[in-house]
């Protein structure tokens, strides 16, 4: 140890320790708990969500099947369209301006968010109010933005705010429904999740457990299409006997294209043409292939026939199987509405300044359906069922 080294440990020893330790907590702080921790123990590490979120990003839109059960859903969940309705008629008159505004158009974007719900298990909308008349315009953020969420001590359904990555070193924090200035703050940010576990904050995607299987289903598919490809190629081998000096250059000058097929092609002894094939052996593995898209349909809960598939499918097992998937869609178009009740409670409380909070809370909303059922071997009444009151 040098002399530098021993007077600074004995004068100053104390101070360099305080300040290497505060520096160490800092780094570890601001940059672990935002690449590797999880918000409860519930909720996954935000690098494995991510990762989730970008395969099923990618399967929706590479993969025949993921895209299609993902429109499956919207198509059963939204159907001919959604509507929120209020008991109250200043509310109902503002619910008709927040719902057709230019700037708005719910019922374009009821299906994206339908999809979104589906493909990420999650939705984050932002309210942006005009101070001015009191009109919100809704904004989406991905999920793959918004990588830390924070909930109140002891109630993780009171989420307080939320943490979007924004290619800045700090990213931005949007204030939750459990925030105190929810009410007043310019712009609200709102989550909406399914498939999530309890004491988790994080949703979960439809096609998260079928993701392995939809892209084993895409290698394998791939590999019997190039067999089959493989298995109808051959090329001609032309044998010249005896060739002097010279032949096979002109043979090969006069070959370099192939007959076309149909050709009638005359030769003499000296000359022989052999057709030959790739010696490929692909047995029958269209069991395998039923296998994969049947583990695909289980994940999904939905029949093979919903996929294009009628192997072994009568009318009458058809509308058997049918049965459990329509209850899945009839469970997901409660909380699909559920969540747009919500948000439409959330614009309504915030058109109106604080002091008539506590009227706004009262606003009897509830939900209709503009098609009648979604099961179509149901019978129903023809009239939209109201339910969801708030």
């Amino acid at each position: 140890m040098s002399l530098r080294t021993r007077l600074a440990e004995r004068f100053f020893g104390d101070v360099i320790r305080s300040h290497v330790e505060q520096a160490v907590k800092v780094v570890d702080d601001r940059w672990w708990a935002q690449l590797g921790g999880a918000a409860t123990t519930q909720d996954r590490a935000w690098h494995e969500v991510q990762g989730d979120l970008t395969d099923a990003l990618e399967a929706w839109r590479a993969n025949p099947l993921a895209f299609r059960i993902v429109s499956l859903t919207t198509d059963f969940v939204v159907g001919e369209g959604l509507a929120v309705r209020s008991r109250v008629p200043w509310a109902q008159a503002f619910l008709e301006q927040f719902w057709e505004h230019r700037q708005n158009r719910l019922p374009l974007r009821l299906h994206r968010w339908c999809d979104e719900l589906s493909r990420s298990g999650e939705l984050f909308l932002v309210l942006s109010t005009n101070q001015a008349d009191g009109m919100s315009y809704v904004r989406e953020v991905p999920a793959a933005r918004i990588d830390r969420i924070e909930a109140a001590a002891g109630d993780l359904e009171r989420e307080l705010r939320y943490h979007e990555l924004t290619g800045t070193l700090d990213g931005r924090w949007w204030p939750g429904p459990g925030a105190a200035e929810a009410l007043e703050a310019p712009q609200l940010m709102l989550h909406y999740a399914i498939n999530r576990p309890v004491g988790a904050l994080r949703g979960h995607s439809d096609l998260a457990p079928i993701l392995p299987w939809l892209k084993r289903y895409k290698e394998w598919l791939e590999d019997r299409v190039r067999i089959n490809r493989y298995k109808g190629a051959f090329l001609w081998q032309v044998t010249v006997r005896n060739a002097g000096p010279g032949v096979l250059e002109r043979k090969r000058a006069q070959y370099l294209r192939a007959p076309a097929p149909g050709s009638v092609l005359v030769t003499d002894e000296f000359e022989e043409w052999r057709a030959v094939q790739p010696a490929i052996e692909a047995a029958d593995a269209s069991p395998d292939g039923r296998a994969m898209r049947m583990m695909i349909a289980a994940g999904a809960g939905i029949p093979l026939h919903f996929l294009a598939d009628a192997e072994a499918t009568n009318r009458a097992t058809a509308a058997e199987m049918g049965t459990p998937t329509y209850r899945h869609y009839d469970h997901r178009r409660i909380e699909f509405c559920a969540m747009l009740v919500d948000l439409c409670g959330w614009a309504l409380r915030r058109s109106h300044p604080p002091t008539t909070a506590a009227v706004a809370n009262d606003l009897a909303l509830y939900w209709e359906a503009l098609s009648p059922s979604l099961n179509p071997a149901e019978t129903l009444p023809q009239t939209p069922t109201a339910t969801q009151e708030q």
